[in-house]
């Protein structure tokens, strides 16, 4: 008798611990799940965060492209009418010679990736080569043509400019629309001032205007190429992550 009461003892308390085993074991399941989602959940907030960044670059990176076809066509005109392929006055000139000054660039909105890579949240990323892509694009050197068209047109172009002749008139669309009011309020005429202003023969035999042209040319024209390779590098990420999304 007190063999089989041992015996039916036993087998109650291996059933125990047997179920006890089980619960904890479905209870680290549901945590683990519990957990995935969240993980889930959060990678899907990082990929919307960092495909909003993108459609920003893609919308800036647009522009500044448009902008800058302008600018070679401009320069290109400009060229024509000081070797006289084309018939030009210089008041003709001097409108597409407006933005030879001009050094904006684009700047990538990084917020997201940023913030992804100071807090060491990028390994919520799943798809490892989506990941590699967002870290290269953030990476791009596109800097290097922007850097020169700036670096040459501050420290070369526009002290000989300022010295040479009056600078020409920036048209109201190309100012930033905060500062439109108070260069309403400023009105000139250059005939107001007693230095006459340079003919358009003096530019047409001037080796730096011509070369500061040709320069911007061949300048923007890689700074275009760099852009049109952005461009296509944040669509491909912008796609990439719909997919990895949906």
């Amino acid at each position: 008798m007190s063999e089989n009461k041992t015996s039916k003892y036993f087998k109650y308390a291996i059933g125990e611990i047997i179920l006890v085993v089980i619960g904890i074991l479905i209870a680290l399941q549901i945590n683990n799940w519990n957990e995935k989602r969240k993980e889930n959940r959060q990678e899907i907030a990082i990929l919307k965060s960092l495909q909003n960044d993108i459609k920003s670059d893609l919308r800036d990176l647009d522009f500044s492209i448009e902008f800058k076809k302008t600018m070679v066509k401009e320069y290109s005109n400009c060229l024509a009418i000081l070797t006289d392929k084309k018939e030009g006055t210089k008041e003709e000139f001097l409108k597409d010679f407006r933005t030879i000054l001009q050094v904006g660039g684009v700047t990538l909105n990084a917020t997201t990736f940023n913030n992804l890579q100071n807090n060491g949240e990028l390994k919520l990323i799943k798809n490892k080569t989506l990941a590699d892509s967002i870290v290269g694009y953030y990476n791009t050197d596109y800097k290097g043509w922007e850097t020169s068209l700036r670096d040459y047109t501050r420290h070369n172009f526009a002290p000989y400019l300022l010295e040479f002749d009056y600078t020409p008139t920036i048209e109201m669309k190309f100012i930033d629309p905060q500062l439109q009011p108070f260069v309403e309020n400023f009105t000139e005429s250059l005939g107001d001032y007693k230095k006459e202003e340079q003919p358009l023969e003096v530019y047409k035999s001037n080796y730096m205007i011509i070369n500061m042209l040709r320069f911007k040319i061949r300048n923007v024209l890689g700074l275009l190429a760099a852009y049109n390779r952005q461009y296509k590098y944040a669509n491909l990420i912008h796609e990439s992550i719909e997919k990895q999304i949906n």
